[in-house]
């Protein structure tokens, strides 16, 4: 879609551990609540029933290739499913309008509102700085009534909705999953729903950040294939040993689930408080380290390749 996943599309600024240790815990309630007015558009939440007249034809090709109204007919086929899914293993859950969704992919790189670069300096990729179980996650997309829904649960009642609507990882939305062009993390109904709606192929590790066919020619030009052996050397000599971007996201999901157990972060034990700021500290770092990387590696490089290939107007975004 847009442009290579940042988590979408590469977040990346110069940040500091000893900053990365003002982004803790403590931030989690505000940053849940300026989500709730990202992802709405505005002062007032989305509306899950919201009219989506309008919303495909201008936009050309989106996700996964597609047009805006294929797009909007597989949100809505997803949704569906989805519910249906939830309802036979005991929860409601509202189908949530393409107008909704729709809104939330499109803040999904900068929920906050922030620019790129506050983004990046602030919460790195919003992985773990954005935890705040599974409610925030529930923000990117659920709308507002699956979201009064889940809230009016027990805890522990929480814990197996999510574990339904998500599976093992409640990170890997539909929303972002969608947006990330990535569902390969996804699980519960969200991943039953959308393997009756995508193709195999759309599925499969083959469309992991998929791109067209022009972008695709500009992936596997030899220079921008080593110039990511050459991005990944360089986050080695940061001390950081990853062969992706990708595999920088699965990492910390991964680190973080383990860590918090998609728990409420006001229920965790003071270890538990204490690994997720450091985990916080280390992705804004990572991040830092992912941005310089690309800053000097490749972005010089597919932007050569990209203007070689595909002529300058490529680049004149």
């Amino acid at each position: 879609m847009k442009t290579i996943q940042a988590f979408v599309q590469k977040i990346r600024t110069k940040v500091t551990m000893p900053q990365s240790r003002r982004v803790g815990l403590l931030a989690l309630g505000l940053i849940v609540g300026i989500l709730l007015v990202g992802c709405s558009g505005g002062s007032k939440p989305a509306d899950q029933s919201s009219d989506t007249a309008g919303q495909g034809g201008a936009r050309g090709d989106a996700e996964l290739g597609l047009t805006e109204e294929e797009i909007a007919r597989r949100v809505d086929a997803v949704e569906s499913l989805i519910a249906t899914c939830m309802r036979d293993a005991g929860f409601e859950y509202v189908p949530v309008a393409y107008a909704t969704a729709r809104a939330a992919m499109d803040s999904n790189s900068r929920p906050s509102g922030l620019n790129a670069d506050e983004f990046r300096a602030q919460l790195g990729y919003g992985i773990t700085t954005l935890f705040a179980g599974a409610d925030s996650q529930a923000v990117m997309g659920a709308g507002e009534q699956n979201i009064r829904i889940r809230n009016s649960l027990s805890p522990a009642d929480r814990v197996a909705y999510d574990r339904a609507l998500y599976g093992e990882n409640p990170t890997a939305t539909f929303v972002v999953a969608l947006d990330d062009e990535n569902f390969s993390q996804t699980g519960g109904c969200t991943r039953a729903a959308v393997e009756q709606v995508f193709s195999p192929e759309e599925l499969g590790p083959g469309f992991v950040n998929y791109q067209n066919a022009e972008g695709a020619r500009v992936e596997q030009d030899p220079r921008v294939i080593a110039a990511y052996r050459d991005w990944a050397t360089c986050m080695r000599d940061a001390g950081y040993s990853y062969d992706s971007s990708d595999g920088i996201r699965t990492d910390l999901a991964n680190r973080l689930n383990a860590i918090t157990g998609n728990a409420d972060p006001a229920t965790l034990a003071a270890d538990a408080q204490a690994a997720l700021t450091d985990l916080q500290g280390e992705e804004l770092a990572i991040a830092a380290a992912d941005h310089e990387c690309n800053v000097k590696f490749v972005d010089p490089i597919k932007t050569q390749v990209e203007t070689e290939l595909l002529g300058p107007a490529a680049n004149q975004h």
